[in-house]
């Protein structure tokens, strides 16, 4: 039932993520929207992998979407060349002045794969140091051309306001690998770095973090501080490649619970794997999913239904914020309810600028509730 939620496009687009293997003939070709899927391609930077897939499509794909679609991945793959060129020299100046860094999410995937900063794209490199080594790091970064602009609001956030490159190439420096006051335990970044392994990137040696370990961060990172609707077509790509052999109820997912569980963070971890293994056909066990997630109840299929339709912005989920974050909430059963530590009341609240007047504001909004509401309503019927 999850997989039929997502729309022609958002099928097409969860298809891309997973490895060549995927049947292109079963998949919704005569449905698909494709303004929407060229929309959907660039916000989650899938450029390469949907060009690929197309590649291999019927010949109902349009003309010009291919068209479109060839010129979104030679810029992508341009893209991907500058990380990969801005990458080896931090890796290179970082090392020379002995920083010790914890490679993190898409850098440290693409570190350990054959394929290199091509085998996704990303908007930022990120990487983790001691907050003792962090201002020396900056000094090391700023020598090979990254750039520090003066940004407020960084002060008490997990990372620095990020450095940039000519081209727009951004790098974030974290001293912790979650927001403040998040619900979880509070491993320094000396713990994080010393769970770190050394593997080879070309030449080089990087820290990354063993497959376990990473596909605990990326999931709480996905479900808990993106709360399960930014980033989500990256997620999906990256679970399948880090959990690619691993056995449906293995020592690897063993792991991957013990982990989960030592860092306070279960039900976050239990709600990627099962979107992944809902969505895309991820191969885990139900013993595992419930061992994260706990026994399913009676309302946990709404919850469920809430959590595929945000992760890809469908239209038929909910058109309230609030209500959208009520059924969040209920799959974190509570978890972060105790003094409001909750992802959106750390640093994520958007603030009016002077010019915007609140009753103005509330009054367009309220004029269009009623007619948001109704059109959900219409798309959920339509849905079940």
């Amino acid at each position: 039932m999850a997989h039929g939620l997502l729309s022609p496009s958002a099928r097409i687009l969860v298809a891309a993520a997973l490895p060549t293997a995927t049947d292109v003939d079963t998949l919704p070709w005569e449905q698909v929207h494709w303004p929407t899927l060229l929309s959907l391609t660039a916000y989650e930077r899938a450029e390469m992998s949907v060009s690929l897939l197309l590649r291999r499509a019927p010949s109902c794909v349009p003309e010009d979407v291919r068209l479109a679609i060839r010129g979104l991945d030679r810029v992508a793959q341009f893209r991907s060349a500058e990380f990969e060129d801005a990458a080896g020299s931090a890796v290179d100046a970082l090392a020379a002045a002995q920083v010790p860094v914890l490679w993190l999410k898409g850098a440290a995937l693409a570190m350990q794969s054959s394929a290199g900063f091509g085998i996704r794209g990303m908007g930022d490199l990120d990487l983790l140091v001691a907050p003792a080594d962090r201002i020396r790091a900056r000094e090391t970064l700023a020598s090979v051309g990254w750039s520090s602009p003066v940004v407020e609001g960084y002060e008490h956030h997990h990372h620095d306001a990020p450095m940039l490159r000519p081209g727009g190439l951004r790098l974030e420096l974290h001293t912790s690998l979650l927001p403040p006051d998040h619900p979880f335990a509070d491993d320094p970044a000396g713990v994080w770095l010393a769970r770190g392994v050394e593997v080879g990137w070309g030449h080089r040696r990087v820290r990354v973090l063993p497959q376990p370990w990473h596909v605990v961060h990326a999931s709480t990172h996905w479900t808990w501080s993106h709360e399960g609707t930014v980033g989500s077509w990256q997620y999906l790509h990256d679970i399948h490649r880090l959990t690619a052999g691993w056995a449906m109820d293995g020592t690897e997912w063993e792991a991957v619970v013990t982990n989960a569980r030592e860092m306070g963070a279960s039900l976050p971890v239990g709600w990627g794997v099962w979107s992944a293994h809902c969505v895309t056909g991820l191969e885990i066990s139900q013993h595992v999913v419930e061992r994260l997630r706990g026994r399913r109840s009676l309302l946990d299929g709404l919850a469920e239904r809430q959590w595929v339709l945000a992760a890809f912005r469908s239209p038929a989920g909910s058109p309230s914020v609030r209500w959208s974050r009520f059924w969040w909430r209920r799959a974190m059963r509570g978890l972060g309810d105790a003094g409001g530590r909750w992802p959106w009341a750390v640093g994520r609240a958007a603030q009016l600028s002077p010019q915007s007047d609140p009753q103005t504001i509330a009054g367009r909004a309220s004029r269009h509730r009623l007619a948001r509401w109704r059109r959900h309503l219409a798309r959920v019927v339509r849905s079940w």
